[in-house]
């Protein structure tokens, strides 16, 4: 092959690939209220899943499962802690390799719905936010708002994260087809419309000003007023308490025309420690999607595969509600990604609007049976702090995990009493956010959650 032959093909070639690329939109169709792709109507039905909390050997596995459900989209969040561990340094690798797991969403032929934050909630620790932003106390810096300090971290955060994504966008050949701005940001107390005004202009600012922005909040009034912003489509979260006539009309007042979007349809909920598991009937979730798939709405299920909160990865609801280790959510996935009676029931469903794929549903892994674990008892963790600790530091008083350079897992406060009987004493300790433990010696005197 000569050299001229070779120039032209390779012309031919980028050629072929730009009209493949100019064929690929979405886009609003606002005055026939829906989504358009590729130039026809279209309606996604969505799950959500957080590639943070199914280890990656596994992602393929589940992505398939929600497939042969039915959906044609997935939902993710993008948790900024994960991804910059300390100031100015990122981790895309290896678990944390988003990109891998959006082209394989790809492959197996999902659109996706990103929720890039910064704060995404989840019910993950500090709702996907670093626990750096806190080094230097609150006093510092106002979170989930536009005060310089946090806004800094943020456009830094952003500037590294946003044309890693670029490629990933459809218009690009991507599978991403819209973006969120923030999240249910109108239940936040701040309601800094000055926040998610850069907000959105930073993603237009990278994404360009043809990518579908969003915002989602729960169908009230106030909370819509605070959580939407001009430039970004307005949707809504529901479950099966809140009527769908009555949750998209007050989408309607904020967002006249366009599709109705349901972006958080619970068809579970979440756990707290020492509650029971939530469940929510299957029989109520159909009742509603049906109802919402013949109003013609776009729904996401959230979650559809709830998964693991790995670590110390798991959130806590105010005051101080605890979520455990299990995500599982009472999703049509379960947590180890077992096809449910909720999940045929949902993929019977929606086989009513949609055309199922021709896939088989896939089989429920065989369990590994242990039977009894017998723990050996070996030394007081008391005893092993100073061999498990990798610093200890003197301080006046007692400081914050932050303050000391500590993101997660455990600090003992240790001192010297003066006097040590203590009866009758009162020790005032302000500011436990998960538990805390009082003890004299060995002997426990107090615990705190």
């Amino acid at each position: 092959m000569n050299l001229i032959t070779k120039i032209l093909l390779s012309f031919l070639a980028s050629i072929l690939i730009e009209f493949s690329l100019s064929d690929r939109s979405f886009y609003i169709d606002y005055d026939n209220d829906t989504f358009v792709k590729d130039s026809k109507p279209f309606r996604y039905i969505s799950g959500s899943i957080h590639p943070y909390r199914v280890p990656k050997q596994l992602w393929e596995d589940r992505l398939r499962k929600m497939w042969t459900g039915g959906l044609n989209a997935i939902q993710i969040y993008i948790f900024w802690n994960e991804h910059e561990p300390q100031p100015g340094v990122y981790d895309f690798e290896g678990q944390n390799n988003i990109f891998e797991f959006l082209e394989l969403a790809q492959k197996i032929g999902f659109v996706v719905v990103l929720r890039p934050g910064p704060y995404v909630c989840a019910e993950h620790d500090y709702g996907g936010l670093p626990w750096w932003l806190l080094a230097n106390g609150t006093e510092t810096i106002v979170p989930r708002s536009s005060e310089e300090n946090y806004m800094n971290a943020v456009r830094r955060y952003f500037g590294v994260l946003l044309p890693k994504l670029t490629p990933y966008l459809y218009k690009n050949g991507g599978p991403i087809i819209t973006v969120q701005v923030e999240n249910e940001y109108g239940s936040y107390y701040t309601c800094d419309k000055k926040y998610t005004g850069e907000l959105r202009d930073l993603f237009k600012l990278y994404f360009g000003n043809d990518t579908i922005l969003f915002t989602t909040d729960p169908p009230r009034v106030l909370g819509l007023t605070c959580g939407t912003v001009d430039g970004a489509y307005a949707t809504v979260d529901f479950g099966v308490s809140i009527s769908p006539d009555d949750a998209f009309e007050k989408q309607r007042k904020f967002s006249k025309s366009g599709p109705l979007v349901n972006s958080e349809f619970y068809p579970g909920w979440l756990d707290f420690w020492g509650t029971p598991h939530q469940k929510v009937p299957t029989d109520q979730i159909l009742k509603s999607f049906h109802k919402q798939l013949d109003m013609g709405a776009n729904v996401n299920f959230y979650m559809y595969f709830g998964g693991t909160n790995f670590g110390f990865s798991n959130g806590a609801d105010p005051p101080y509600l605890a979520e455990p280790t299990s995500y599982d959510y009472d999703a049509p996935l379960s947590e180890p990604a077992d096809i449910t009676n909720k999940y045929l029931a949902i993929r019977d469903s929606i086989s009513k609007y949609a055309p199922l794929p021709p896939d088989p549903i896939p089989v429920n892994s065989t369990k590994l049976a242990l039977g009894k674990v017998q723990l050996q008892y070996h030394v007081p963790l008391i005893d092993a702090v100073n061999e498990f600790s990798y610093k200890c530091v003197d301080t006046l008083n007692p400081s914050t995990f932050e303050k000391l350079g500590q993101g997660y897992g455990f600090v003992v406060y240790k001192t010297t009493l003066d006097d040590p009987n203590v009866d009758g004493k009162i020790l005032s300790i302000n500011g436990i956010r998960d538990r805390g433990y009082v003890m004299i010696g060995p002997v426990k005197i107090y615990s705190k959650i």
